[in-house]
């Protein structure tokens, strides 16, 4: 997995939170591959997640998380 792409979709979710699909269009990749590159920075502590009004899952920057 690439460091710029992750560096790439933290810069977007700091921006504004995105659900999976919007992430994987804007890095255009598979929505696997931008599943694990989510997941990787989760677990980092570097993203959060919250459903949205109408139930998606989106995910945002962590208060403090702009770098890798």
């Amino acid at each position: 997995m690439s460091a710029k792409l992750r560096r790439r979709a933290l810069e977007l979710l700091s921006e504004s939170p995105l659900t999976l699909r919007e992430v994987a269009e804007a890095l255009d990749i598979s929505e696997k591959r931008a599943f694990k590159i989510l997941r990787y920075l989760f677990e980092k502590g570097l993203i959060d997640s919250f459903k949205d009004e109408e139930g998606r899952r989106r995910y945002r920057a962590s208060a403090g998380s702009t770098t890798l």
